[in-house]
């Protein structure tokens, strides 16, 4: 008699959580580069509104890598995806030594090109480790998605704190003055208008040393992965689809209605952190207090929304996540009107460091919470469930960032509280339809078991 093949076992298996450490580690080096470069785009390239353009460029690639990320997954497979990510993290780095338009905007149409596979990549590792633990262990699948999901992002939200932290100390022993001709702060901020924000920049010698070590930073990232990340092995979906295939699950599962009413509510977390990482860091930062405090700040904020994301991972199955993400929704709608109301001043800074407290207690909600959400949602089609997670989130960076060359700075507050509202709305519509239909499979299953026994019974009489 032939021996029954035993059932195949991966190395990531049994080691679930090293794994999504491991995962968590290579992003938080590469992240802490980058991150803090993303911060300093649009006061350190001002001039041209270089930093903005470039990040518009970036974001707007993303949107074309999310649809194309189940193709190219496919192809590459994960751990191949992470590692060529990280080159052209390594790549993007670089063109900020000589930052001009042509070499800043092809540095950041590669990025954006890979960056939809690189989030993608990432959702899908965590998830599959999730129900792989969930699996071997018996626990319910979401407390597993949320552990896990918070173990990622608390690691990874620290990525605000080194690389910012670096800035700020670098950048402080400069010698300029914060603000050079007549500016307004705050949310008065107009682009092209003549009381725009002009910002002294830093002496290159300064940044060419911050750049040396982020790019130190991406090598780890790039070895980090290659040695110590676990591949997944190749999914069923993945394996069994043809390319035309892939490229239309993404469609597909966009037109169900779990997903399109999830876009606002998609879409407000990416432009809430457009808001951050431009307007706040130029116009409530780098504007009244200069940009050697833009580090600080972003540290703060980093250190928080860690610390959240823990925590938050935690009490998830004790509070709920409709609890939670209305309480990140009160909190980012009281930033918001802070925003429109306020205009900092040199003696403001205590109270620019408190904004990013706030925000980041809100955000580190939206971050465990919502990944965890998709994966429930769509646990047969999590490469495509994601890839339109990570798609919407570049649109609505890239429409905002956009938006930031033509809008005021109060336009933008008011349309960003507007989504706000719209995105809660439609949230809570998907939360009652998931309640519905889940309630409708345990009456089918209980209706299920009742014939069963009956038939059961039904035979033993007969007989």
């Amino acid at each position: 008699m032939k021996k029954e093949e035993e059932p195949k076992t991966y190395s990531f298996e049994g080691k679930e959580i090293r794994s999504s450490v491991v995962l968590a580690a290579s992003f938080l080096v590469a992240f802490s580069a980058y991150m803090a470069i993303q911060n300093l785009q649009s006061s350190l390239n001002e001039a041209e509104d270089l930093g903005i353009i470039s990040l518009n460029v970036l974001y707007g690639c993303i949107i074309f890598s999310g649809i194309m990320a189940p193709a190219v997954i496919r192809f590459m497979g994960i751990k191949m995806t992470i590692i060529l990510s990280w080159v052209i993290h390594l790549l993007y780095t670089s063109s900020n030594f000589y930052p001009a338009f042509s070499t800043l905007i092809p540095s950041s149409v590669l990025l954006g090109a890979i960056t939809g596979f690189l989030w993608t990549s990432q959702s899908v590792y965590i998830s599959v480790c999730s129900y792989s633990l969930a699996k071997s262990t018996g626990a319910v699948p979401y407390d597993v998605l949320c552990k896990l999901n918070g173990l990622f992002f608390t690691i990874f939200e620290t990525t605000q704190i080194p690389g910012n932290l670096v800035s700020s100390l670098i950048l402080q022993s400069g010698t300029y003055s914060n603000v050079t001709g007549k500016a307004v702060c705050g949310s008065d901020y107009c682009p092209g208008a003549s009381n725009g924000t002009d910002i002294a920049p830093p002496e290159m010698s300064l940044v060419y040393i911050l750049l040396g070590i982020y790019l130190g930073c991406d090598i780890i990232a790039l070895i980090i992965t290659i040695i110590f990340l676990p591949p997944l092995p190749t999914s069923e979906w993945n394996s069994n689809t043809s390319l035309k295939q892939s490229l239309r699950s993404f469609f597909v599962t966009l037109f169900t209605s779990k997903m399109i009413f999830l876009v606002p509510f998609i879409m407000f977390q990416s432009v809430e952190h457009a808001i951050l990482w431009s307007d706040y860091t130029r116009s409530f930062v780098s504007c009244p207090i200069g940009i050697q405090m833009v580090g600080f700040v972003m540290t703060t904020y980093g250190a928080t929304t860690a610390s959240c994301a823990f925590l938050f991972s935690r009490i998830a199955k004790y509070v709920g996540r409709y609890i939670l993400f209305f309480t990140a929704a009160v909190l980012h709608g009281g930033v918001f009107v802070t925003l429109y109301l306020w205009t900092p001043t040199s003696d403001d800074t205590k109270y620019i460091f408190v904004i990013p407290i706030v925000w980041a207690i809100g955000e580190g909600i939206w971050q465990t919470q919502s990944n965890s959400l998709i994966a429930m949602l769509f646990p047969e089609k999590t490469g495509p469930a994601f890839a339109n997670f990570h798609t919407w989130k570049a649109i609505g960076f890239t429409l905002i960032l956009v938006l930031s060359n033509f809008l005021c700075l109060k336009t933008k507050l008011i349309c960003v509280l507007a989504l706000l509202a719209l995105a809660m709305t439609m949230y809570t519509g998907v939360e009652i339809y998931a309640r519905v239909q889940q309630k409708r499979k345990v009456v089918a299953a209980t209706t299920s078991i009742k014939v069963s026994s009956n038939d059961t019974k039904e035979s033993k009489f007969t007989n």
